[in-house]
Order: structure tokens, then C-alpha cells, then sequence
């Protein structure tokens, strides 16, 4: 049994939220081991007050390599039982090899996932399903432990936001006149734009969705345009936090939500932590990936039409070389999104 865990995940946020039933299932499978994370500062504090860690180490996602050094420096100090990668980036790797001693020392014990790289290579390029079979992130992450279990485990994800986070977003609520499971949250924004649903659906849908009376939250980072722009389009009835929540403010807020709406991004994977379901778009990427929601009543809406450059990117970056511009997003329309949005509740 071992006594100190090390699990290395550096990001990134929606990841980073996928991995916390891996936290959960550890201790219980192992409750007197101190579990340490490896992540990285800044989106890696959306794990902060997970009651399943000891301990959460945050290095800086561009570090220099003497910075790498001394990390792994503090890493052999701590001494630990067993390494789980999570992550099986180079970094993740070459921390690995010096724990190890390049593979001479047998402790600490060394659990790696599968990234399926070259399966999601291949389905973009060949465009055979059959290429990735569906299977969830969370599950892939826990595979190595649910194969030194011998059983299947929980993939539930999970948040802890911390009484602070609570007590802003409720004065938040309060200030705006928003009720719990009385609006709708919206993140219109991406990490890269291939992954975006048009603008102008957004603006379509939104008006629709004010006209039938429900408030609108509109979530996401700083420095994302769309928030921006679809809250000056609507001046009444949509309320834009946008780079005003860190992450785990946001999801705090997305537990009121009744729903939220938004494309193959983060905000899908911090609502379903906090138990609200989505209705998330998907474009360029495709539920063999491996982040398609979980939750019974979640929602993937996908294009009708049988694209054959469709799925051409596994994370959004790149350039659509569609005749038509992002078909695959456009051909969605707000009616479609509008046909799994619940009445205002009386």
C-alpha cells in the first residue's frame, strides 16, 4: 500500500476539472496515503480545497529548465510511493525519469495513462469512428487505478469552492435578482475559435431565450470578446461575468444555473461538476475525443449533416478548410438549441 502519492497533471482547465474523480477514487482506495498534485499556477487552482489532497504543489507553466531541475529536486526529497502521470507530457515524462533514476530505482512505482494520441491523429485524418472508440476522459484517467482494483470506478467529477467563493457569487446573485435554478448560463466564448458558435446564432438564441422570459448569465475568462459583445446587444436581461469570477467562482455561480449553454469548452465541464447539466455545441471535435458530458440530462448537439472534414482538429486550433466556414457549427441551428431548453418555471 503505498504511503505517498505524487499525481502529475499540469493542465489545462477542463482537464484539469476531469481528473477530479482520479482524487476522490485514491483516497478511497488508499485512505492513510498523503496525496500530493503536481499542477500548474493559475488554472491548477481550480483543485484548490479538494478534500481528497494533501497537498497541491503549483509550478509556473513556462518554467526555466533550472526551475525543472529543482523541481524534481523537491520531488525526490518527498520521497514518494508511487507516481501517477496523468498528463504523459515531456515534462511529466522527464520528471518520471529522475524519480526513477531513469528506470534503475523500482520505488517509486510509476502508473501512466494512455493520451490515445495517435488513435485521435488517425480519426482526423482517416475519419473512421472506429479509429477511437467512445470512452470518457475521466474513465481514461482512471483507468491504471481501475486496473489495480480490478473493478470499475465512480466518474462523477466534483468542485469545492471555498466559503469566500460561496459568499461572493450569492451577494452577486442577491445584487442582480438571481434566483437559484431561474436562469440560464451562457458561455459563448472559446479557447480557440474553430470550437465557436457563431455569433449571430448566439444573438438569435438569446433573444429567443429572453423573450420566454428566463435571465441570462453570460460566463467565461477575461479578455473573450463574445461575452462582451452579446451583453451590448443586450443591455436588458443579460448579465455578463466574464473575467469577473476566477474558475472556481464561476462554477460556484453555475450551480444556480438551471442549465448551461456553451460551446466544447471548460464551462461545460465546471457546470457538470457542480451537478447543473449542459447543452454543449460541437464542431470541429467529436464525442470519440473523450469530452462529451456526462450527466443524465446533459445535452451534445452536433451537426445533422455527414461533413467529411469532420472532425478535423482535437482541441479547436487550426484553420476550417470547409468550402463553407465552420459548416459544422453554422448548419446548428438556434432552433435546435431552443428545443432542449425547459419553460420558465411559473
Amino acid at each position: 500500500m503505498p504511503r505517498r502519492i505524487l499525481v502529475i497533471r499540469f493542465s489545462s482547465l477542463g482537464d484539469l476539472v476531469l481528473t477530479t474523480p482520479l482524487y476522490r477514487e485514491l483516497r478511497q482506495a488508499f485512505p492513510n496515503a498523503k496525496i500530493t498534485l503536481l499542477t500548474s499556477e493559475g488554472c491548477g487552482e481550480v483543485l484548490a480545497n479538494n478534500p481528497h489532497l494533501d497537498h497541491i504543489l503549483f509550478h509556473p507553466r513556462h518554467e526555466r529548465f533550472s526551475e525543472l531541475q529543482a523541481l524534481a529536486a523537491q520531488l525526490n526529497a518527498a520521497a514518494f510511493d508511487l507516481v501517477y502521470d496523468a498528463h504523459r507530457s515531456l515534462r511529466s515524462r522527464w520528471l518520471v525519469a529522475r524519480l526513477t533514476a531513469f528506470g534503475l530505482k523500482s520505488r517509486p512505482a510509476v502508473w501512466v495513462i494512455n493520451k490515445r494520441g495517435w488513435q485521435r491523429l488517425a480519426l482526423i485524418k482517416f475519419r473512421s469512428k472506429q479509429m477511437l472508440p467512445v470512452r470518457s476522459q475521466r474513465e481514461q484517467w482512471l483507468l491504471p487505478l481501475e486496473h489495480h482494483l480490478g473493478r470499475s470506478l465512480p466518474k462523477q467529477t466534483e468542485l469545492f469552492p471555498d466559503r469566500k467563493s460561496i459568499v461572493r457569487v450569492r451577494t452577486f446573485m442577491s445584487a442582480h435578482q438571481l434566483d437559484s435554478k431561474r436562469f440560464l448560463a451562457v458561455g459563448p466564448s472559446a479557447s480557440h475559435p474553430l470550437k465557436c458558435w457563431p455569433l449571430e446564432h448566439y444573438r438569435t438564441l438569446l433573444a429567443e431565450l429572453l423573450k420566454r422570459g428566463w435571465p441570462v448569465v453570460l460566463v467565461g475568462g477575461p479578455d473573450e470578446p463574445e461575452p462582451e459583445l452579446l451583453a451590448e446587444a443586450f443591455p436588458e436581461g443579460v448579465i455578463n461575468t466574464a473575467g469577473v469570477f476566477s474558475p472556481l467562482e464561476s462554477a460556484e455561480l453555475l450551480r444556480y444555473a438551471v442549465r448551461a449553454i456553451c460551446n466544447d469548452t471548460s464551462i461545460a465541464h465546471l457546470a457538470e461538476a457542480m451537478n447543473t447539466p449542459t447543452l454543449v455545441l460541437f464542431g470541429p471535435t467529436v464525442q470519440e475525443f473523450g469530452y462529451a458530458p456526462l450527466l443524465a440530462e446533459s445535452q451534445l448537439l452536433e451537426t445533422e449533416l455527414d461533413l467529411p472534414c469532420r472532425p478535423c482538429s482535437k482541441d479547436g486550433r487550426g484553420l476550417c478548410r470547409n468550402a463553407t466556414t465552420l459548416q459544422c457549427l453554422t448548419s446548428i441551428a438556434p432552433e435546435q438549441v431552443l428545443r432542449h431548453v425547459p419553460d420558465f418555471p411559473d
